[in-house]
């Protein structure tokens, strides 16, 4: 198979993941007002503190695993960033996007004397707009991360240089945020 064609099979899957959402056979919590609070005790364990992360590059079937595993001691997500980007990327590339993507949890660097949070700004030393790190309200996480995976944001961003392999169609879930937050909680504008 050409490289082409696995990227597009590549990027079906993933848009498909995307758009469509993952399910499962467990039960996270009642569905429907028929289902009395008492009736189960209900027990939530999910580890996406980067959201398109574990969907881009994990299996589906591999999350649990994932999910009850240490951050810094994941068996599976480690090892599938870095072989899920060499795949169409370059080496270099691929190092790279796993370093700044693992693990899976929100750093930040509460030395820095800020009051801007920028995603993947402590692991990018400052390049996404702040070295504080976290992930500010309206930073748009799923666009910065397929642009990471798929577009040129770790060379825009004097990381790496460019390798020249790029897939422009999958660098954007194509979801606008029009950013007209407010002053009051739940700070953000009601869904369009």
């Amino acid at each position: 198979m050409n490289k082409r064609y696995i990227l597009a099979l590549v990027a079906i899957a993933f848009a498909g993941a995307v758009v469509g959402g993952c399910t499962s056979n467990s039960v996270v919590g009642p569905i429907g007002p028929t289902t009395p609070p008492s009736a189960k005790s209900y027990k939530q364990i999910e580890l996406l503190s980067r959201p398109a992360v574990k969907e881009a590059f994990e299996m589906f079937e591999d999350h649990n695993t994932t999910n009850r595993s240490e951050p810094y001691a994941d068996p599976v997500l480690k090892s599938q960033i870095k072989s899920f980007a060499h795949a169409f990327r370059s080496t270099t590339w691929a190092d790279t996007l796993q370093a700044v993507l693992y693990p899976n949890v929100m750093k930040v660097d509460l030395s820095q004397s800020t009051t801007k949070a920028a995603y993947l700004g402590y692991e990018t030393g400052g390049a996404t707009g702040s070295k504080f790190g976290g992930r500010a309200l309206d930073d748009d996480i799923i666009d910065i991360s397929l642009g990471a995976i798929f577009g040129n944001t770790l060379s825009a961003l004097g990381l790496i240089p460019d390798d020249h392999k790029e897939a422009p169609c999958l660098t954007t879930d194509n979801v606008a945020y029009d950013k007209s937050n407010t002053q009051t909680f739940p700070y953000i504008q009601a869904p369009l």
